[in-house]
């Protein structure tokens, strides 16, 4: 298991060997105690205030107020993996994972609500979709123009087969996963993940609304991070080279062309330069806040998962084989390899400076990593 993709892994611990229905309750049933939390497989972990707070798992979140030294399993009330975890205020979080769950705290993770899961997002997709088909279909009866004639019915078909996939899971099921969650501010946020899932709120999950339109990804390509920048700019990354950045707080979205054709991971900012990252290790730098990028050379060509910024300015890097980069705006780096050799898929600067690893074999210390 040690090389296999934590994105991988993540989209197939669905229920599957459970009947559809059976699945859907064990997904919203309270997660179950554990002896050792912190050492099952965990997807993510951040920071809330001096707290850290890690997800995993069968809902799992555990806590520490020690930097890392001791952890508690926290009350979640689904047992459905969780994936990402972001808090924008020291109290004030969210959670999301399979099943399309959003769990919301007050109280910087301690206990946990549910706000939003797969059910309501596919109610919200079939009305999408069947709104675009009575829009396309609009356009296609006034067309004039036999030129347009044949893209327009083809962006018709496109639209039904739409509301087919949303019918369908409609009566099977909430299964896609949310892959990440990031919110900039107390009120707005954004879930992003399979099947170009792509929701937002603007209420602090009061209501969370589909946001798809803004952003262009016909073939539902998966979205895996969010990230954002010092100027407010909004980084999404995705399958199939997909890489967008915004301007203007995800109301519209400018795809970066002809970068790459793997999947991106991630995207994370360090000082004066924002890093992207995905498959075999592939990594790319913009000085500019996204507006043009390059490659920079890695002799490490595993595929990294996750990242973080450093408080010296750095941006580190974790990913398959327990591999660890930290690189700077000059492309300089340091790398470390963790001796468990498992799968890495995010990191964290604790208050006190020590940086925490979390992946297949759960919490695991930089401090314990070997320099390469």
């Amino acid at each position: 298991m040690g090389r296999v993709s934590p994105i991988v892994w993540l989209l197939g611990l669905l229920v599957c060997a459970l009947p559809a229905q059976a699945a859907v309750e064990f997904a919203f049933m309270p997660a179950v105690r554990m002896d050792d939390p912190q050492h099952a497989q965990l997807l993510d972990i951040a920071r809330a205030g001096e707290r850290l707070v890690a997800v995993g798992e069968r809902g799992v979140i555990v806590l520490s107020d020690d930097h890392g030294q001791t952890w508690r399993q926290a009350d979640v009330p689904v047992s459905t993996t969780l994936t990402a975890v972001n808090f924008p205020q020291p109290d004030v979080g969210w959670a999301v994972g399979h099943s399309g769950a959003i769990l919301h705290t007050a109280d910087a993770g301690a206990s946990w609500s549910l706000q939003f899961d797969g059910r309501d997002a596919n109610r919200q997709y079939l009305a999408w979709a069947q709104s675009r088909v009575e829009a396309l279909e609009e356009v296609v009866a006034a067309n004039e123009g036999p030129e347009q004639q044949e893209a327009l019915e083809y962006a018709l078909d496109d639209a039904m087969f739409a509301v087919d996939d949303a019918t369908d899971a409609i009566e099977t099921g909430p299964a896609d996963p949310f892959l990440d969650v990031l919110f900039i501010d107390a009120n707005t946020g954004f879930a992003v993940g399979a099947y170009g899932m792509l929701y937002r709120t603007d209420n602090a999950g009061t209501d969370w609304r589909i946001a798809i339109d803004g952003v262009a990804n016909p073939d539902r390509f998966h979205y895996y991070a969010m990230a954002t920048g010092v100027d407010g700019r909004l980084y999404l990354s995705g399958e199939a080279g997909l890489l967008y950045y915004s301007a203007d707080t995800g109301q519209s979205w400018v795809r970066i062309e002809d970068l790459y054709d793997g999947s991106l991971f991630g995207s994370v900012e360090g000082e004066d330069a924002v890093f992207a990252f995905g498959l075999r290790g592939h990594i790319f730098l913009s000085p500019d806040g996204g507006e043009s990028w390059r490659e920079l050379e890695n002799d490490e060509r595993t595929s990294l998962y996750g990242g973080v910024a450093l408080t010296d300015g750095r941006a580190l890097m974790v990913g398959s084989g327990g591999l660890v980069l930290a690189i700077d705006a000059e492309g300089n780096r340091q790398a470390w390899r963790h001796p468990s050799r498992a799968s890495l898929s995010s990191a964290v600067q604790a208050a006190n400076g020590d940086i925490w690893l979390v992946g297949m074999k759960g919490l695991m210390a930089l401090s314990e990593a070997k320099p390469l």
